[in-house]
């Protein structure tokens, strides 16, 4: 697997702009960018990439005569445009300029050659500030002219990047999942208890996962937040599992800290009906309490729970639980917040989760049940969560709105596109980007973008002699110039443009050849 890295930066005491850095192997490009979507029409886009459908009722009239000038509503405002995906994500691409495009382009040209998946993670700072809050932007929908990356080889990971060392992924042999389902509903915040049948699609789903081999099951029997930990700290007399999957609802909201009310409100709100003041808007996971009503487990709380499951008496002890999946819809935002950890995906990174699935926005409970079974079965089948992702987001099928809905947040120290399991050959796994701690790290890491063929020590020979350099840097340039060629060739082109194409290529294989030659010589 490929892997390049996109750098976005606030810029201090600028609102409207932030900075994006690549590095790739034609070189390293800086950007400073204006917001796509500034203002409250970040909040549309997000609210346009929730829906399933339009409803008038959720848009107001002066954001829909927006979303018609932008082409993601019809101009009679019955329905969004087809297209509107694709217009969201031409917009982000374009967004990031010639020169981000052309490294990214030749990224894609050389994975699609040798046919490996490109992994392109996306890096944003812990300071992310609320009004830029670069995450809240599907960069995961990038577009160009032939399509959705995500469609086209290309896997995409979010990385958080703070001052704290980044946990390792210790590899395993079976993967242990533990289910909790909760069926829990609020009348209160139209939050409806799951039918018995949506319950168990995603139990069904991975049991039989677990029948063709592909993880060890266990379905915690009550899901409450107590039974949970008590589950947790019996570590002595049965294995914590890998792998825990919450399967019920997500909010993002405020909750009243008050004991004995737990109510929970939208963010507008800022007193409780108790009198209580409530606290900043976070995630929360909507677990059962003991009478199987609604009990609505914070970010931090989650978090400071499972982050505690790390840490032991000796060091490098079982390291409890890699990764977490969360079916429940918008357990990955942190919109609105003064800080990007306080949705619930971002603080178990923060408290020292290696992995984390979530879904950015609501997702049916078909598309979440098909998600989980391929990406499961691809795990089996010894890959990283990287290309499992992918797996189950084109399970959940491609033509539909559903597909961009989970998202993978990965922050360990070998960063290898989330290698799980044991014995697996380095041919599959991810060239490693650098794992400088963060207070040490670079603007801009070296050698982001490198496959595995690339990554060899250069010989004395090349070190003493300085033409050496000068040819093969300019057989790289060569081939990833050919590269570009080539991809540009499978698109839709006149005849005229197509000719010239050909024509230069001819000349790039010629002078590449020529400078085989000479380098054979030396």
């Amino acid at each position: 697997m490929n892997q390049l890295e996109l750098r976005f930066y606030p810029i201090e005491h600028r609102q409207d702009c932030f900075k994006v850095t690549l590095e790739g192997s034609l070189g390293e490009v800086h950007q400073e960018l204006v917001l796509p979507f500034p203002d409250d029409r970040r909040f549309t886009v997000v609210k346009v990439l929730e829906s399933i459908k339009f409803d008038e009722k959720n848009f107001s009239e002066d954001e829909q005569a927006w979303m018609i000038g932008e082409q993601f509503l019809l101009s009679d405002q019955s329905a969004f445009e087809p297209q509107y995906l694709p217009n969201i994500g031409r917009r982000l691409y374009q967004l990031l300029g010639k020169e981000i495009q052309q490294v990214i382009e030749a990224a894609l040209a050389d994975a699609k050659r040798t046919r490996v998946w490109l992994h392109i993670r996306l890096r944003f700072p812990a300071d992310d500030p609320k009004y830029v809050r670069l995450t809240d932007y599907p960069w995961e929908l990038l577009h160009n002219d032939y399509g959705f990356l995500a469609h086209q080889g290309v896997t995409f990971s979010r990385y958080l990047a703070y001052r704290s060392p980044r946990p390792n992924l210790p590899p395993v042999d079976c993967l242990k999942v533990m289910l909790i389902s909760s069926d829990a509903g609020d009348e209160r915040m139209k939050l409806d208890s799951l039918p018995d049948d949506e319950r168990k699609a995603i139990a069904s789903g991975l049991q039989q996962t677990q029948e063709q081999g592909a993880i060890q099951l266990e379905i915690l029997e009550s899901p409450t937040l107590n039974a949970l930990r008590r589950r947790l700290l019996q570590r002595q007399r049965a294995a914590v599992p890998h792998v825990l999957h919450f399967d019920g609802h997500g909010f993002f909201g405020k909750r009243c800290n008050q004991v004995g009310c737990g109510k929970a409100y939208k963010q507008s709100a800022t007193q409780c009906e108790c009198g209580a003041p409530l606290g900043e808007a976070q995630g929360y996971l909507v677990f059962e309490d003991s009478v199987g009503k609604a009990d609505y487990v914070s970010a931090r709380e989650l978090g400071e729970l499972l982050g505690n499951l790390q840490r032991g008496e000796q060091p490098d002890s079982d390291p409890g639980i890699v990764l977490v999946v969360l079916s429940a819809c918008r357990s990955g935002m942190s919109r609105q917040s003064e800080s990007v950890f306080n949705g619930v995906a971002q603080n178990l990174i923060g408290g020292g989760i290696p992995a984390v699935v979530a879904m950015q926005y609501s997702i049916r409970v078909d598309a979440a049940s098909a998600f989980a079974e391929w990406f499961y079965r691809s795990l089996k089948e010894k890959e990283s969560l990287a290309i499992a992702l992918r797996r189950g987001q084109s399970a959940i099928g491609i033509e539909g709105n559903q597909w961009y809905r989970p998202m993978l947040y990965l922050r360990w120290e070998d960063n290898q596109g989330g290698q799980l399991f044991k014995s697996v050959s380095s041919d599959s796994v991810t060239s490693s980007l650098p794992t400088l701690p963060e207070s040490q790290a670079p603007l801009v890491d070296s050698h982001l973008f490198k496959s595995d063929n690339t990554q060899q020590k250069p010989s004395p020979k090349v070190l003493s002699n300085p033409r050496i350099k000068v040819y093969t840097n300019r057989l790289s340039q060569l081939n990833q110039e050919l590269a570009i060629n080539e991809s540009q060739l499978l698109g839709s082109l006149s005849n005229l443009d197509r000719s010239r194409l050909n024509n230069r290529s001819e000349e790039i294989m010629k002078e590449i050849e020529e400078l085989e030659t000479k380098l054979s010589e030396l």
